[in-house]
C-alpha cells in the first residue's frame, strides 16, 4: 500500500495541467513538446515535438522533495515510470538508483546503468544530433551540486539566445531535451527534469523522463 501511494503522489506531481482559472497563480511558463492532453507519465520522453505548449507547476518543487522524503533507494526500482537518482558527490556524478520504467525505456538493465554517468545515452548518437548547449547545462547542474550550490541557470558562456529556459523554474530545478539512444541503437527524444533534492540529509539529483 505505501508503495502504491508513493507511485501515485509522483504521477500526481507529474500532471502538468492545472485548471487555468482555479490555478492561475502557478503557472509560470511554457515548455515546447506537449499540449492538448496530459501525457502519460510512463511515456513522458517519448512525446514528439509537435503537439503544442505543456504547463509546470511551481508546487510540484515542494512536493517532489516531500515525497522524496518518503522514499528510500530499494523502493525507487518498483516505480513503473522513468525515474534515477545521482549522487554528484562521487567522481562522475553516478546514477546510483533508477526505476524500472527508466530500464524499459531505454533497454539497459539495472546492472548495466548503476554506477555510470546518465551520458551513456549518447552513446551511438550521431554527433550532428547532440544538443551541446543541454550537455554544457547539465556539466554546471552536476558541478553546482557536487559544490553544494543550488543550480540557478545556464552558464554565463552560453549564448544569449540559450540562457534563458523555457519555463521559469525555482533554483536547483531545469527542464532540457537531448537525442539520446536506447540500448538497441534506436535514437528518440528525451525531455527530461533535473532536481536537486536531499534524502537521509544527503545530496542528490533527481531526474523525471
Amino acid at each position: 500500500m505505501a508503495m502504491a501511494f508513493s507511485q501515485e503522489r509522483f504521477l500526481d506531481l507529474l500532471d502538468p495541467f492545472e485548471d487555468a482559472e482555479e490555478e492561475e497563480s502557478d503557472e509560470v511558463g511554457v515548455l515546447p513538446g506537449f499540449g492538448g492532453h496530459a501525457p502519460d507519465a510512463s511515456k513522458f520522453s517519448r512525446q514528439e515535438s509537435s503537439h503544442g505548449p505543456l504547463h509546470w507547476n511551481t508546487r510540484c518543487s515542494t512536493e517532489l522533495q516531500n515525497v522524496i522524503d518518503n522514499f528510500c533507494i530499494e523502493e525507487l526500482y518498483e516505480v513503473g515510470f522513468s525515474v534515477t537518482l545521482a549522487d554528484p558527490s562521487k567522481p562522475d556524478c553516478p546514477l546510483i538508483a533508477c526505476s524500472a520504467g527508466f530500464t524499459e525505456l531505454t533497454g539497459y538493465s539495472v546492472q548495466e546503468i548503476v554506477g555510470r554517468n546518465c551520458r551513456f545515452l549518447l552513446n551511438g548518437v550521431p554527433s550532428n544530433l547532440i544538443d551541446e548547449a543541454t550537455r554544457v547545462k547539465c556539466r554546471a547542474f552536476c558541478k553546482d551540486s557536487s559544490d553544494g550550490k543550488e543550480y540557478a541557470g545556464a552558464p554565463d558562456n552560453l549564448p544569449d539566445g540559450l540562457q534563458k529556459p523555457w519555463v521559469e523554474l525555482p533554483k536547483g530545478e531545469m527542464i532540457c531535451v537531448q537525442t539520446n539512444a536506447r540500448k538497441s541503437g534506436e535514437l528518440f527524444r528525451n525531455m527530461f527534469y533535473l532536481k536537486q533534492v536531499e534524502l537521509d540529509e544527503t545530496h542528490y539529483i533527481l531526474g523525471l523522463q
